[in-house]
């Protein structure tokens, strides 16, 4: 019951609540079924949620992979831990990053790094590389000036300047990244991701 006193709002109020009673009594099994595997699923309670309050989202998913009959939860994992952190996006392009995601190992969209370790960033790192090396802050930050004088009196080249830096361990700090914790697969692999300084 509501507190307002007007017998048109109620009637108003009880119409709505009928309509969406019959909304929900008239589900068909299979979306009832895809609801309910997706949510039993996905254990990332932040993302459960964020589909449950974007229920529009969640009928994206659903009309997707009802077409579609297959139901991929590590991409609806995706689609919802992107359209919660990064920006809104459909089903449609999710899928694409999720694809590029998966066979590369990282994506770079949006201005944001998504990747499942800093292994799997080493090409990536070297083509970032060319373009940091021109600038000051990152030469200053990348190379000591010891490791400057001695690589110009060898006549040492871009590509084996970028080489030696490739050669430590910690990829995130050479792209000057700050790493957070982005979503889990089904099969247990962690994926994280940063925004990128442009």
């Amino acid at each position: 019951m509501i507190n307002n006193k007007s017998e048109i709002i109620n009637k108003l109020f009880f119409n709505e609540l009928k309509e969406l009673i019959d909304k929900y009594n008239n589900i068909e099994d299979k979306t009832v079924y895809m609801i309910e595997k997706i949510f039993i699923s996905i254990e990332d309670e932040e993302i459960k949620n964020y589909l449950i309050r974007n229920n529009c989202k969640l009928q994206e998913l659903v009309n997707r992979y009802k077409k579609l009959e297959l139901l991929n939860i590590d991409e609806a994992i995706f689609f919802a831990w992107y359209n919660l952190n990064i920006n809104t996006i459909s089903i449609d392009k999710a899928s694409q990053y999720y694809y590029e995601l998966t066979t590369s190992n990282y994506i770079e969209v949006e201005s944001h790094l998504v990747y499942t370790n800093e292994i799997d960033l080493r090409e990536y790192a070297k083509d970032e590389l060319d373009t940091m090396l021109d600038m000051e802050y990152h030469i200053d930050r990348l190379l000591d000036k010891d490791m400057i004088i001695d690589m110009w009196l060898n006549n040492t080249s871009k590509e084996d300047v970028i080489e030696e830096i490739l050669m430590s361990d910690d990829i995130e700090d050479i792209l000057d990244i700050s790493p957070e914790y982005a979503f889990t697969t089904t099969s247990g692999i962690e994926y994280r991701y940063s925004e990128k300084e442009e």
